[in-house]
Formats: C-alpha cells, sequence, structure tokens
C-alpha cells in the first residue's frame, strides 16, 4: 500500500502529501528549481494522474511564486512563452494534456529556446503517455532540457479506468460473445440484399456497433461512416445525429478525444434541433467522457450531470448509470475516491436491474479502481475478478485487458511483483492487437517493475 505524508516544512507552509516513493525525487526537483533561480531553465516532470500533478504543483508553489499555464494549442504556448519575461514570478509551471496535438509538438519542437529566454526555470508537467510522443515527435525539444525527473505517484493513479467504454450505442443490447458474431453474419448477409437505403444505413449502423463491442474500432469506423453518408443522401437527421454520435464514440475508444468532441458536438447540434431527447442525452455523456478524457473532469462534470437530468426525466435507466459512473471516474481523478464509489455503487445497481452486462463489468471494474485508491487492494481484487469474468462472458476484449492491467497494480500494491508482471503482459497483448490507448500504462507498469 502506498501511503502518503506531509514532506518538510517551507517558509510557505507545510506541503501538500507527496507519496512516501516520491519524496527523494521531488526534493531534487526542488533542489533544481532552486539552483535555477533568476536564469532560464527547462525542466520536465512526469506525473501520470492530474491529481497528484495538482498536488506536487502545491507543493512547489509553497515554496516559490509561481505561476500555472495550461497548455491546451501550439499557438496558445508560443504566445505564453513570448510574453513570460518580466513578471513577479521565480517560477513558471506548465501543464501539457495527455495527448499532445500537432501544433503543441510542432511548437515545443521549434519553438524550444522560449523557455531559456524567459530568465526563469520552467517546469513543464508530462505524462507518461506524452513523454513516448515528445521523444518521437519532439526530439529537439526532448534534447533541450534541462532535469528529468519522475515521479511514480500513487500507483493508483495509473488505474486502467473502463469510462471509454460507458457511453454505448444505446439501441443495442447482448449477452454473449456468440450473440455478436451471430448477429454479424446476420446483418452481412442482409446488407447484400437490401436495396432500401434507409433499411440498409440502419444494417451499417448495427454492424459498426458489433464491431465496437468485439473491440475493433476502426471497422466500427467504416462503418458507422457508410451510414453517416447514406442518411445525409437521405435526408435523415435522426439517423445523422446517430451515426455522428457513434463516430465521436469509437474515436473516443481510439484516444482521440479532441476528433470524438468534433463529432458529439455535431450529434449534438442535430438531436438538438430534432427535439430528440434520448440522443441529446448519449451525446452530452459523450461530450463528458472526452473532456474526462483531456484531463479536465470539472467539465466532464457539467456535462453528465445534464445528460443524467436528461437520462431521470426521460426514465433512460441505461444512460443514467453511465452518467452516475462517469461522474464516479470524474470525481475520483478530483482526488474524491469515496464520492467515486457511491455513484459507482449506483450506477452497478442499475445495470444489475436492467441487465447490462457490459456497464455492470465496467462499473465492477471502477469500483475495484477506487478501493485500490483507499489502499485497499485485497477488496479491489475482488472487483476486478467480477469484472473480468463478464468481460470474457461478453465477448469484451477492452475491458478483459483493463481487468488484468487494473488486477497487475493490485498485486505490486501487495508487494507481489512476479504476479503483477504475469497479469501486465496478458493485459499488453489484448491492449496491443486492438490498440487501445491505455496500452502505455501496460508498458510503463512492466518497465517500473523490471527497472526495480
Amino acid at each position: 500500500m502506498v501511503r502518503s505524508q506531509p514532506n518538510a516544512h517551507t517558509p510557505g507552509g507545510e506541503m501538500e502529501p507527496v507519496s512516501l516513493e516520491d519524496l527523494d525525487e521531488v526534493d531534487l526537483l526542488l533542489t533544481e528549481l532552486e539552483i535555477s533561480r533568476d536564469r532560464g531553465n527547462l525542466i520536465l516532470c512526469s506525473v501520470a494522474a492530474p491529481a497528484y500533478r495538482d498536488k506536487v504543483i502545491a507543493v512547489v508553489s509553497a515554496r516559490f511564486p509561481s505561476r500555472v499555464l495550461a497548455v491546451e494549442t501550439g499557438d496558445k504556448l508560443i504566445s505564453d512563452l513570448r510574453n513570460a519575461k518580466g513578471g513577479k514570478e521565480e517560477i513558471l509551471i506548465w501543464t501539457l494534456p495527455e495527448r499532445l496535438s500537432p501544433d503543441i509538438l510542432e511548437a515545443l519542437n521549434n519553438f524550444r529556446e522560449l523557455f531559456y529566454d524567459a530568465g526563469v526555470p520552467s517546469l513543464v508537467f508530462i505524462t507518461p503517455a506524452g513523454v513516448d510522443e515528445v521523444i518521437w515527435k519532439a526530439p529537439d525539444f526532448w534534447r533541450y532540457r534541462g532535469g528529468y525527473h519522475i515521479l511514480k505517484g500513487e500507483t493508483k493513479g495509473l488505474g486502467f479506468e473502463a469510462i471509454g467504454a460507458l457511453s454505448v450505442p444505446l439501441d443495442f443490447s447482448y449477452k454473449s460473445k456468440d450473440e455478436l458474431l451471430r448477429r454479424r453474419r446476420i446483418n452481412e448477409h442482409l446488407l447484400e440484399k437490401m436495396q432500401n437505403k434507409k433499411e440498409k444505413a440502419n444494417i451499417l449502423k448495427e454492424l459498426g456497433t458489433i464491431s465496437y463491442f468485439l473491440s475493433e474500432p476502426r471497422k466500427a469506423i467504416e462503418f458507422y461512416e457508410q451510414a453517416l453518408k447514406i442518411a445525409q443522401e437521405i435526408g435523415d437527421r435522426q439517423g445523422e445525429g446517430n451515426a455522428l454520435g457513434n463516430l465521436g464514440l469509437a474515436y473516443s475508444n481510439l484516444g482521440e478525444p479532441h476528433k470524438s468532441i468534433e463529432f458529439y458536438e455535431q450529434a449534438l447540434k442535430i438531436s438538438q434541433e430534432i427535439g430528440n431527447r434520448r440522443g441529446e442525452g448519449a451525446d452530452l455523456t459523450g461530450l463528458g467522457n472526452a473532456y474526462f478524457d483531456l484531463g479536465k473532469p470539472r467539465k466532464a462534470i457539467e456535462f453528465y450531470e445534464q445528460a443524467l437530468k436528461i437520462a431521470q426525466e426521460i426514465g433512460d435507466r441505461m444512460v443514467e448509470g453511465a452518467d452516475l459512473a462517469g461522474l464516479g471516474n470524474a470525481y475520483f481523478d478530483l482526488g474524491e475516491p469515496r464520492k467515486a464509489i457511491e455513484f459507482h455503487e449506483q450506477a452497478l445497481k442499475i445495470s444489475s436491474e436492467i441487465g447490462d452486462r457490459r456497464g455492470e463489468g465496467n462499473h465492477l471494474g471502477n469500483l475495484g479502481v477506487a478501493y485500490s485508491h483507499l489502499g485497499e487492494p485485497r477488496k479491489a481484487i475482488e472487483f476486478y475478478e467480477q469484472a473480468l469474468a463478464i468481460a470474457k462472458e461478453i465477448g469484451d476484449r477492452r475491458n478483459e485487458g483493463v481487468s488484468l492491467g487494473n488486477q497487475g497494480i493490485a498485486y505490486m500494491n501487495l508487494g507481489e511483483p512476479r504476479k503483477a508482471i504475469e497479469f501486465y503482459k496478458q493485459a499488453l497483448k489484448i491492449l496491443e492487437d486492438i490498440e487501445d490507448p491505455n496500452v502505455w500504462k501496460a508498458k510503463l507498469l512492466l518497465h517500473i517493475l523490471d527497472s526495480s
């Protein structure tokens, strides 16, 4: 179990708690900042969880007058760097998003000297996934850095949360992988014979959804794009909105939240124009998921709350459960695991009552993540094992990999590294097979264990 405690006292007061494993690394970071005062320096700090990153920022800010700048676009980064001189701050703190867009990577690579021109040290927080992107896509920025600090944080922060699977196509349910494969065969046969365009679009949509549930998001996108084209040709506004929302879901599953938001916003506009309340709720849920993936849990909560209100008004139990789970994940990310558990328990109750096995597995897994964060790895394992059994039963490859990865984290916290490695390797194989964005987490955790 990783516990946390206050670090040493500073002139600014007592430091916020950081993980015991990171005390020495944080002390080195503070020392480097101290000796870099009054001159430019570029210091990178790798942290996985936004909530833990904010604790470290509080530690730094207690020691040095600081200004925190959130990097959202490359142009804004360049502008902020050019205007950074002449402030009263002794430290500039930059927070990079989890997924680095091409314009941000280009700005980092081509304007790296501006970090030194600022005349004060720049501390740049980056996720482990971001480090990989920078090494390959902004190599000059990587070589130009000063210190590089890796914080393990509360290992639970690397949990494989199932948020991306919460917003599922809402007019589709199934009980097993065999049923999905049977329905795929039937729809492929019907697609060859169908002449009616609207019915053909419906078949394409269902084939896309089947592909999505079989953890084949790229194939799902192909089907959804064909369905969208037909809906637009025949003027089927509801079909168009459904296809756009499903494309948002598929891109979210591929780890492309910015693209996902574009599709969900188009879908939401159509749903609101035609008075499709159910679609509106689903689109708001999808936007919540996408902003959560971007590391913006407070904005995600705004969308989840709007979607939850609609779901409760129209009696849509499945969406209600998805939104409760989304709120649970958002509050977990904000450092409130007990509040997260309350939401996940409500979501699990709904999924169990309506027979939503996929949702049930998601909520069990997320309860495991929350209990792991509270220092109860054995209880977490009980939830992960139940989630894994459901994932295998229904052919949900993504959550099978997620559940295996989470069990690896739990066994690492129990001091059983060999067992942890077994689970990480199984998780890595599945997640690589389906091109899941959680792949980096399994790789990072294996690297940590191999290095220890």
